[in-house]
C-alpha cells in the first residue's frame, strides 16, 4: 500500500493585498504526494507555485485547509519541527541559502542547529557530499563555486539533514545548461537510488519530463494532473494558460495537424525519430 508522504486537503492562502483586500494565491488545492515519487509541478509567473511549494513544510500556514506531512498538520506548533525535518527546501538562489565560508562547515550546519552528535554530523557530511557528487571540494570556498556547484552544495545541505522529501522551488531558473544538468542528475539519483520524495517546481518543460507525474497550476488552482505525456497531450490548454510543450512533442502536434500519422503524445525524440521511419 502506498504511504502518503503530503496532503493537501483544499487549501487556500491568501496574501494581503491593497486597501485591505486580499491576493488568493492558491485556491483549494487538494493534492496527494505518495511517498517515492518525483512530481514536477509547473505554471506560469503568478501561478501559485512557488506559494504552495512553501505550504508543504511550513513556512507559510493555510488561510483554510490542511497540509498534512506524513500524517502530520503543518499548523500544529508542537510538530514543526518534526515537519521541517522530514521536507527539505532548495531555493531558486543558492547564494542566499550558504552560511559558512567552508563547504564542509555550510553542509553541517543544518544538522549542528539540529543538535546531531559530532561523529554523526561528520558521516552526514560525507554522505551528503558523496551523493552531490563534491567529495573533492569539501576544503573550498562556496562564493567561489559556479551556480550549478552552489546549488548542488544547497542540496547537500538539506540533505545532511536527512529529510524524506525534497521540494526545489525553481532551484535551476538561475543556472546556466551546464548548471541545470548538473542539478537534475543529482536530484534523479536521490529519487531514483535513495527513494526520496521530490516535488519539483520549475517552469523548463523538459525537466518537467523526467517526472513520474505533472501537476499543473494556474490562477491558484490545479488544471492538470497526470503523467508527463498525458499532461502535456493537452498542448492547447497548456497554450491557452501560456504554457508550453517540450520542443519534440510541438514538432509531434505540428506533425499531426499536419495529416501524418504521429502520436501527438510523443516527448522522446527517439520515439518520433522511430515514428517518421515507419511513415517513410
Amino acid at each position: 500500500m502506498a504511504i502518503s508522504a503530503i496532503k493537501l486537503e483544499n487549501v487556500s492562502f491568501s496574501y494581503p493585498a491593497n486597501e485591505g483586500e486580499e491576493h488568493k494565491a492558491v485556491d483549494g488545492v487538494s493534492l496527494e504526494v505518495e511517498e517515492g515519487t518525483f512530481v514536477a509541478l509547473v505554471g506560469h509567473n503568478g501561478s501559485g507555485k512557488s506559494t504552495l511549494a512553501k505550504l508543504l513544510n511550513g513556512l507559510l500556514l493555510p488561510t483554510s485547509g490542511r497540509v498534512l506531512v506524513y500524517g502530520v498538520d503543518t499548523a500544529d506548533d508542537k510538530k514543526i519541527y518534526d515537519v521541517r525535518s522530514s521536507v527539505g527546501m532548495v531555493f531558486q538562489n543558492p547564494d542566499n541559502q550558504m552560511i559558512a565560508t567552508n563547504v564542509e562547515d555550510d553542509i553541517a550546519f543544518g544538522p549542528e542547529n539540529l543538535g546531531v552528535p559530532r561523529e554523526e554530523i561528520i558521516r552526514r557530511v560525507d554522505w551528503a557530499l558523496e551523493k552531490v557528487g563534491m567529495s573533492e571540494f569539501r576544503n573550498a570556498t562556496p562564493f567561489k563555486m559556479s551556480g550549478g556547484q552552489k546549488q548542488r552544495l544547497a542540496i547537500a545541505g538539506v540533505l545532511a539533514i536527512r529529510p524524506r522529501v525534497m521540494v526545489l522551488d525553481e532551484s535551476t531558473a538561475m543556472l546556466d545548461p551546464k548548471g541545470r544538468d548538473e542539478v537534475m542528475r543529482v536530484v534523479k539519483q536521490l529519487n531514483k537510488e535513495e527513494k526520496m520524495t521530490v516535488v519539483h517546481i520549475t517552469h523548463y518543460m523538459d525537466e518537467a519530463l523526467d517526472a513520474d507525474r505533472l501537476v499543473v497550476m494556474n490562477d491558484g488552482r490545479i488544471v492538470l494532473d497526470g503523467k508527463p505525456e498525458d499532461v502535456f497531450a493537452e498542448h492547447e490548454l497548456l497554450t491557452k494558460i501560456k504554457l508550453g510543450v517540450p520542443c519534440v512533442t510541438q514538432l509531434a502536434v505540428t506533425l499531426n495537424k499536419a495529416g501524418m500519422e504521429i502520436d501527438p503524445r510523443i516527448t522522446d525524440e527517439e520515439a518520433l525519430v522511430e515514428g517518421l521511419c515507419r511513415l517513410l
